[in-house]
């Protein structure tokens, strides 16, 4: 398992398109990005003014992108280029020039910024767009220059979108040398939550907690039908809510989890869209949920434990969803658990491995029961991390293995930098112009007043976003543009924000573009848009859920302790009765007629209303009843009475 990991992120290193540098080239990436992670950790504890601890973060984050990752993908990739070194150099001046001037220029609001500043934001700012391009391709950087185009010239849109113009030296003083733009809120979250959260990861992985988690997924499901598939789900699952990227699970896990289901009986296109799924899924998952929860928490101003009890009903019923598609498919086709000799045993893997489930309660600890800030709390995570591993002698944490988990937890967390700096830009735009509120006028405007119109549009500009541009990301930009049109109307905020949240999420594995469910295409050797539509079935549920809990927040964890119980047992028995309908089998095929009833059914029992629920209920019954064959003599035996 260990070189298979090994491996697998190699394979997901070249797949980003970052250098593999060697000798002094090598050690100055690595020192600077020690560098970062030894910064974060310090202000992890000693908190800093808000920019004193934002431009380090950027400026570091973008020295990375510009060292680590060349300008084209044709370029040599064992050396640095001349080009990097200097694009990392003016970034570095930029910042400290910001650092020494920033608080002066509080003094100095109103004023005409020097023709100097204006050059070296002007350059800073490109250079941003540049750097993001480098690290996440064309799609992001491009809503960045549009937003930026439509500040300058505004004044030329038609009707609603026509705004105020707005001067080049006021778009970069704003955007530069404030905290309204790249050293923004949104810089702010990475530079407190989200780097420790992707630094707690990576520690985490160095310790030998990602390979015991896959074993402990071994072991728990490795021997039931269909075995692998569901050790796919559970070690994609919880890679994915550490990563924050369904792409980079998919190419990381998948080279394991892929070629097993293949070997067991599942077809290609079956056995990549499951990892694809599961990979996706991750970001769904609490308690981090790809960090994206902790850029929600900061735009709605709520707790933490808030969006975290709204979330894990709907990340249950996505999982149990594809668990049992994945079940009834290997009934299907006569699949069996793996050999005994495949399976890590469990109690083996968990008495060596069990330590590393500490890392997770720290965190819940401190956020749950001592109420500590995010910040406060994934500090100690991390802390927690290189103490437990001296549990076990097998997990111990030499100083090069620190290290080596510093280093790559500043490498990974690079990318998320540029998307947040750059996202600083989009929604310093948008607020400057006020396109947010316009573009909620449009919206509401279009649907007519209906808001099953409002959310058809809202699902559909999600996930097109999506499609182009990482998730948290696309939150960012719809929780800006959209959802004020949801709230207006008086959906729930939450909901809202979940809303569109989920299917930007979701649009990794949505045709046409579909990048998490290519990406598992290629390593299945499997054809691509029968891949993506495969994992697109396999997740209906979650393209149902969302529409149902804006018109019913009982999905959302929202009332009494019974209603939540009852609202979660009717929701599990719909997407039983769904993936039965969706898979046409239940102990045996199903006549369509049946088969649509069925479908019928399980939404009944999705929608948290008692008399669908009721009416579902009887209908699942009935239908089980006929259609299972191990249900004949309780079938009989009703007849004769």
């Amino acid at each position: 398992m260990g070189k298979k990991s090994e491996k697998s992120n190699k394979l997901s290193a070249v797949s980003t398109r970052q250098r593999l540098l060697t000798g002094l080239s090598a050690q100055l990436v690595r020192w600077i990005a020690i560098g970062m992670s030894l910064f974060h950790l310090y202000t992890g504890y000693f908190q800093f003014t808000a920019m004193n601890q934002r431009v380090p973060h950027v400026v570091l984050g973008f020295i990375l992108i510009f060292l680590t990752y060349p300008m084209r993908k044709g370029s040599r990739k064992d050396r640095l280029s001349l080009d990097s070194i200097i694009a990392a150099a003016i970034i570095f001046v930029s910042g400290i020039y910001v650092l020494f001037s920033w608080f002066k220029k509080m003094g100095a609001m109103g004023l005409e910024p020097p023709l100097h500043e204006l050059i070296i934001g002007g350059v800073f700012i490109i250079l941003l767009i540049e750097g993001t391009r480098r690290a996440l391709g064309w799609a992001f950087p491009m809503v960045a220059v549009l937003v930026l185009i439509y500040a300058r010239f505004g004044e030329i849109m038609p009707g609603l979108l026509a705004h105020k113009n707005y001067g080049t030296e006021r778009i970069i003083d704003t955007m530069f040398m404030t905290a309204d733009g790249v050293f923004g809120m949104l810089a702010g979250i990475s530079a407190t939550f989200i780097f420790l959260f992707i630094l707690f990861g990576a520690l985490l992985r160095e310790a030998g907690g990602g390979e015991f988690f896959i074993n402990f997924a071994y072991g728990i499901c490795g021997k039931f039908r269909g075995g692998p598939a569901k050790v796919a789900i559970v070690a994609s699952s919880l890679f994915g809510m550490l990563s924050g990227s369904g792409t980079a699970n998919v190419a990381g896990t998948g080279q394991i989890t892929i070629p097993l289901m293949k070997r067991t009986g599942y077809p290609p296109y079956f056995a990549g869209s499951v990892e694809a799924v599961s990979s996706a899924g991750g970001l769904l998952m609490p308690p981090i949920m790809g960090s994206a929860v902790f850029v929600m928490m900061e735009i709605l101003g709520v707790n933490y434990l808030v969006i975290i009890k709204a979330s894990i009903l709907m990340a249950i019923l996505y999982y149990v969803g594809i668990f049992l598609m994945v079940d009834i498919e290997a009934q299907k086709i006569g699949l069996v658990g793996l050999k005994q000799e495949e399976i890590p045993p469990l109690k083996k893997t968990l008495k060596e491995g069990w330590h590393f489930f500490i890392p997770l309660l720290v965190l819940i600890y401190f956020l749950g029961i001592e109420r500590s800030s995010v910040t406060r709390a994934a500090l100690w995570a991390n802390v927690s991390i290189p103490l437990i591993a001296l549990i076990r002698k097998n997990s111990r944490m030499s100083f090069s293995k620190i290290l080596s988990g510093l280093e790559k937890g500043a490498l990974t967390a690079a990318p998320v930098v540029a998307i947040l700096s750059l996202g600083g830009i989009v929604v310093g735009m948008i607020t400057l112009t006020g396109l947010g509120l316009m573009m909620s006028s449009i919206l509401i405007e279009l649907s007519h007043g209906s808001l099953f119109l409002l959310l058809f549009m809202t699902m559909i500009a999600s996930i097109i976003l999506g499609m182009g541009v990482p998730p948290v990301a696309a939150y960012i930009i719809l929780a800006i543009l959209v959802v004020p049109a949801l709230v207006k109307v008086g959906v729930y905020p939450l909901a809202a924000h979940l809303f569109v949240f989920y299917f930007g999420t979701i649009a990794g594995i949505t045709p046409p573009m579909a990048p998490d469910a290519f990406v598992a295409a290629g390593i299945a050797d499997s054809p691509m848009m029968k891949t993506a539509f495969s994992a697109c079935r396999l997740v209906l549920v979650i393209f149902i859920l969302p529409y149902i809990f804006v018109y019913n927040n009982a999905l959302l964890m929202v009332g009494s302790f019974w209603e939540i119980i009852w609202v979660s047992f009717t929701a599990l028995l719909g997407v039983f009765a769904l993936s039965c309908a969706l898979q046409n089998f239940m102990g045996r095929k199903l006549p369509l007629l049946l088969r649509l009833i069925l479908f019928g059914a399980s939404i009944s029992l999705i929608v948290p209303e008692y008399r669908t629920d009721l009416a579902g209920i009887l209908v699942l019954f009935l239908i089980m009843l006929y259609q299972i064959p191990q249900f004949g003599r309780l079938k009989g035996y009703v007849l004769r009475r």
